[in-house]
């Protein structure tokens, strides 16, 4: 009875309550969703490091500012600061909280609170200033002054517990012999008598802190005691590598000397800082930097000046290439497996070409003067085509030669495409089959290359751009429409072996009129040499695709870059008559030969100057940098020659074995090579400064293709001095240097009859990087 009793009165009384008198004010205002964060309260504007700032709060509101329970809250910091809780989620105030401390480090701080879904951040900023002084400290450890009136400057600073800088008072400095050294209330030590160590002690506010002094005993050089000295006979080299300190003699005659600090990381986009601190120094030798930048010219067979060649474009095969590259890496098998599935169907249906078709987006062997194709002459990959129709103008053994049916007006007659195939017939095929090996023929159409000439490679740029394009090889058109899966399929492919030439546009017609102007008769003295450059990509391509199975991408755009302008250089040697290792100068090329000159200005003199980018600038630029720039091309196709010479008396098949690599960059340097290129790359930037200086015959440092002091200083004009960029150092200088890797640095250095000057290499104020070796040569 009373179970029931008591849940009857339960009942009596919810209903009750349901039932009872309702609030005037009516039912209660639910907050929406969070539309902003607002800070409800900020930390202490200034804190001293390591110390509590304070409580950081914020609130998150709906778009009526009423506060929302449960919302998540993320906090942040920047600078030197701390956050208690990195989230939390706000009350039934819409509020939540953290506890924020100073980090070690002075400097500007912040705080920040943000939601999900809201963009606008709460912050509050606040400054952690130095704590309390602790200690006392000297910025240098330890002194040597090398004689008699020499001097150094000691700093004191006072810090706190975390080493940040604190004003430090007045501070003393006593010397505990001052018959040995002075010092000065602001810290500069003077060398009173020869022979003798002492302290110099730094003192302020009840803290200390000791540099020990020594001064060098009469006829004691700045390398006494600390390493023994190197004596160098003219155009002898030492390396000091992993050690801090390099002492070089005078000798009895005195010693000039150039350090070139090279860089050995394998990433040619590691910079490396260093310093090299010289003391002992005489009279700097004179700067070989060039006094003259900018533009260049070369000159005419006659002397007179005449124009240099014009620099192709700075990036656009790099783009090329890393997206070909993306999109066709790790499926050439694939590809391959396709092609002889395509080749079989073809091989079984037939094929030919009716007069006047226009339908094959592959060229057939049986293709002859006067017939239309359509194909792809776009520049992208395997989407977005740019079909169009063109005519062939010429047939050889070895090329067709097509021409874009909406070229400008004023270009190449028939007679120049005529010209064309038989200078790619009978020049550039067996120049670049001879050097790299034979390309593919997955059209089967008797191994002919075919050469577009279209107006799409001039739209690749216009006015604005500064540069132009002489052609492009495309990968794509090495990928079958119709892959082995349909992820593989490539629809933009010509499915041929091709590439793409510049065409005459001598109004600029192209790109709605703002087409660089292009006259024929510039345009045709450049496209040989791009013939011979665009065709050796489309063979090192083709051969990593359909002939060295192994290879699942393609070769690393500086590299495929490097052998491309080797093919232009080979062209020259081939076109005058001339030959590598011949250690060519300006009389040779320019006035022994002088009717093959123009074939140096077309072929060879734009290597040269995409070198001199380079030798204005060595240390901000590689041989092996992951780009398309000017710098690196000249660097890369230096670098080749060299290592080639080097290594063998001919050429051989040292370029095919480049060719027919499967791996990328230096790995492929070094299997073509046969040997570590790290040690190449060493010498070659200690030959970029000894080479023909008469000096050394050390194979090691020579270029044997070319004086590159001879033609830099007389076929270019307005360089008088050999244009690598050197650095002159005085006595107690410190030279900050920057290297990338596989390039150098150039210091010159004097020390007098009889002297020696020490060398103090450091990376970041300890020890050297392990990466940085630094070559010496005496050079006088």
């Amino acid at each position: 009875m009373r179970l029931i009793a008591r849940a009857a009165a339960a009942a009596l009384l919810v209903v009750a309550s349901a039932c009872g008198g309702s609030d005037s004010s009516g039912p209660a205002v639910v907050a929406g969703p969070p539309a902003r964060v607002d800070v409800a309260s900020t930390p202490s504007a200034s804190i001293a490091a390591g110390s509590t700032a304070g409580t950081f709060s914020v609130k998150v509101v709906d778009a009526g500012g009423r506060g929302v329970t449960g919302v998540p809250v993320t906090f942040s910091t920047t600078g030197s600061a701390q956050v208690a809780t990195t989230s939390g989620s706000t009350d039934a105030s819409g509020v939540a909280s953290t506890q924020v401390t100073g980090g070690t480090a002075a400097g500007a701080a912040s705080v920040r609170a943000s939601v999900s879904g809201i963009s606008t951040l709460a912050s509050a900023s606040f400054i952690v200033i130095a704590g309390p002084a602790v200690k006392l400290t000297l910025d240098k450890r330890s002194i040597r002054l090398l004689s008699v009136g020499d001097t150094a400057r000691i700093t004191a600073s006072a810090q706190d517990q975390y080493a940040n800088a604190v004003p430090s008072g007045t501070v003393t400095f006593s010397a505990t012999d001052p018959s040995l050294v002075s010092v000065d209330p602001t810290g500069l030590v003077r060398a009173l008598r020869p022979g003798g160590t002492t302290n110099v002690i730094a003192a302020s506010a009840g803290r200390a802190d000791t540099s020990v002094v020594t001064v060098l005993a009469l006829g004691a050089t700045a390398c006494t005691g600390l390493v023994s000295g190197t004596s160098l006979a003219l155009g002898d080299v030492t390396t000091f590598t992993g050690t801090q300190f390099g002492c070089l003699s005078g000798t009895a005659s005195g010693a000039e000397f150039t350090v070139v600090a090279f860089n050995s990381s394998t990433d040619g986009s590691a910079l490396v800082t260093s310093s090299v601190a010289a003391n002992g120094l005489i009279a700097a030798p004179a700067p070989l930097l060039s006094p003259v930048g900018g533009p260049t010219a070369i000159r005419a067979a006659t002397g007179t000046r005449a124009s240099l060649a014009p620099m192709l474009d700075l990036g656009f095969h790099e783009r090329l290439m890393a997206q070909s590259s993306a999109r066709f890496r790790g499926g050439f098998a694939r590809a391959r497996s396709a092609r002889a599935r395509l080749a079989a169907s073809r091989s079984s249906e037939g094929e030919g070409l009716a007069p006047g078709a226009a339908s094959y987006a592959t060229i057939p062997s049986n293709v002859g003067v006067g017939d239309l194709l359509t194909l792809n002459v776009s520049a992208n990959i395997c989407t977005n085509p740019v079909n169009r129709a063109v005519r062939v103008k010429a047939v050889g053994t070895k090329s067709v030669i097509l021409a874009d049916t909406l070229n400008p007006s004023g270009g190449f007659s028939d007679a120049d495409y005529t010209r064309f195939a038989a200078r790619f017939d009978t020049l550039v095929y067996p120049l670049d089959v001879g050097a790299f090996g034979l390309p593919s023929d997955i059209d089967k159409n008797g191994g002919r290359v075919a050469v577009i000439f279209t107006l799409a490679v001039n739209q690749l740029v216009d006015t604005t751009s500064g540069y132009y394009v002489g052609g492009f090889f495309n990968p794509r058109d090495l990928f079958p429409k119709v892959g082995a899966v349909a992820t593989d399929n490539c629809p933009g492919s010509n499915e041929g072996e091709m590439f793409y030439m510049l065409v005459p546009d001598p109004t600029g017609s192209v790109n709605g009129g703002k087409g660089i102007k292009q006259r024929a008769g510039f345009v045709d003295t450049l496209t040989t040499g791009v013939l011979a450059h665009e065709f050796q990509h489309l063979i090192s391509g083709s051969r990593r695709v359909y002939v060295n199975t192994k290879a699942e991408d393609f070769e690393d755009v500086w590299l495929g870059e490097g052998l491309s302008h080797i093919a232009e250089e080979l062209l020259y040697y081939r076109e005058s008559g001339l030959a590598p290792r011949q250690n060519l100068k300006d009389s040779t090329i320019r006035i022994i030969n002088r009717p093959t000159y123009p074939y140096w200005k077309a072929d060879a003199s734009s290597n040269f100057g995409r070198l001199l980018n380079y030798v204005r600038a060595p240390n901000t630029n590689s041989p092996y940098a992951m780009d398309d720039e000017l710098t690196t091309r000249g660097a890369t196709w230096s670098f080749l020659r060299y290592a080639a010479d080097r290594l063998y008396t001919t050429d051989g098949a040292v370029w095919q074995r480049f060719a027919d690599s499967y791996e990328q960059g230096l790995a492929t340097v070094r299997t073509a090579l046969g040997t570590d290129p790290a040690p190449l790359f060493r010498d070659w930037a200690v030959a970029n400064y000894v080479d023909d200086l008469g000096l050394s015959s050390d194979a090691r440092f020579q270029h044997k293709s070319w004086n590159y002091r001879d033609i830099f200083t007389t076929t270019f004009l307005n360089i008088p001095t050999y244009p690598l960029r050197t650095v002159a150092m005085t006595d107690g200088a410190t030279a900050q240097l920057s290297v990338r890797g596989g390039s150098a640095s150039y210091l010159r250095l004097s020390v007098g009859a009889g002297k020696e000057a020490l060398l103090t290499f450091s990376s970041g104020g300890g020890a050297p990087n392990g990466a940085m070796q630094y070559v010496v040569v005496r050079t006088k």
